[in-house]
């Protein structure tokens, strides 16, 4: 992953999420962006993706689970091409395909991936593969985010699954 990088687009994004959650997140979230190199983000630089990840773990440790994948739901409300979306199919793919277009030389097999799968009508499974190191909560958030902005449900329940021998996590969403 030495080489991988990410946009500033998500250091900003996950910023302004955090924000949506608290002022003092915001606050904190750049704090600790900055402590790991990540000084005064702009939206067409590329950063290091493994400072990028740790400053994304060191968050999770500051301010807990819940309030990160509350920060992972504000992301998807703030990306207007999930927004546009009415199903969700379409919105795990636009997902999906920007996580592409947001991360340069990311090896899906070493550093991993986020794949998805209706199970039935009101149950999609998550799973990571490879070396994915995002935090999981924070995809929890986007994840349940994603449903309930391209469906109809209205409350989405995260259910823990076992993951396969070639996945890393595993969470089923029913609603």
């Amino acid at each position: 992953m030495s080489s991988s990088k990410v946009t500033g687009t998500n250091v900003l994004a996950f910023i302004e999420s955090t924000g949506e959650v608290s002022p003092v997140f915001a606050s904190k979230a750049r704090e600790i962006f900055a402590d790991h190199g990540i000084t005064d983000p702009a939206e067409d630089e590329w950063y290091d993706a493994e400072n990028y990840l740790d400053a994304l773990f060191a968050f999770v440790e500051e301010v807990g689970d819940m309030s990160v994948q509350q920060a992972g739901r504000e992301m998807v409300r703030v990306n207007k091409p999930i927004m546009e979306k009415d199903e969700i199919d379409d919105g795990m793919a636009t997902f999906a395909e920007q996580h592409k277009r947001t991360h340069k030389n990311w090896d899906y097999e070493s550093d991993g991936r986020v794949e998805y799968e209706q199970v039935d009508a009101t149950t999609y499974r998550i799973s990571t593969t490879g070396g994915y190191r995002h935090p999981e909560t924070l995809l929890r958030g986007a994840s349940k985010e994603v449903v309930i902005q391209t469906s109809n449900a209205t409350h989405v329940e995260i259910e823990e699954t076992e993951p396969n021998p070639n996945e890393v996590h595993a969470f089923e969403l029913h609603w």
